[in-house]
């Protein structure tokens, strides 16, 4: 962990859990048998409904934000992050039975570096700058219901 402040505990094990699920979805994508595949875009899609919708929910709207808000030096941070979550988004929500191994292979590689920029950049500047009232929303946040999720997971 980048730095000791328990507010961010809960996203260093959404994270840690991330690099692994990166990890096992590539290696799914190399295999390239279709039962590989199949098992890797259910993987995806479980994924992204069960917690990476809500997790880019919380950075973009408890972090995100309030860093902008503060200081305009963190917007290519901030836009090079949202613009991943954007591509991690379509290639989730875009697959089906037919998804080539390729977009399996892109999806962990965006998780994989996406993650590891947060963890090295990212959350150590939150943690750094932030409030103690800007803590209490990271802490409390509850996502908004979506499509993918039905409703918010509690993160």
């Amino acid at each position: 962990m980048a730095d000791d402040r328990p507010e961010l505990e809960m996203l260093h094990r959404e994270h840690e859990r991330a690099l692994a699920l990166s990890e096992r979805i590539a290696a799914l994508a190399a295999e390239g048998s279709d039962a590989s595949r199949a098992e890797g875009i259910r993987l995806v899609r479980d994924y992204y409904a069960q917690e990476l919708e809500a997790h880019l929910q919380h950075e973009e709207q408890t972090m995100f934000a309030p860093l902008l808000k503060r200081d305009k030096t963190h917007f290519a941070l901030c836009m090079r992050l949202g613009k991943d979550h954007g591509a991690l988004r379509a290639l989730a929500t875009g697959m089906h039975a037919d998804t080539p191994a390729d977009d399996l292979d892109a999806f962990a590689r965006i998780l994989r570096d996406h993650t590891r920029l947060e963890d090295e950049e990212f959350l150590p500047l939150v943690a750094s700058l932030f409030t103690p009232e800007e803590f209490a929303a990271v802490l409390n946040f509850t996502p908004l219901p979506t499509a993918a999720t039905g409703t918010g997971s509690g993160h």
